[in-house]
């Protein structure tokens, strides 16, 4: 668990917010954000 830089709410996996964009086959971006002050947390993507 962790807490958000922005409103130092205590967020999780279980309930942060994701935006997903792409498809999986080809290439996925993935938005994590603060499910609270939907602060962006982190970016992923994800390519094969």
């Amino acid at each position: 668990m962790g807490h958000c830089p922005n409103c130092k709410q205590k967020v999780s996996l279980a309930n942060v917010k994701t935006e997903v964009k792409g498809l999986v086959v080809i290439k996925q971006e993935r938005m994590y954000m603060c499910p609270f002050c939907e602060n962006m947390l982190g970016f992923a993507i994800m390519q094969k």
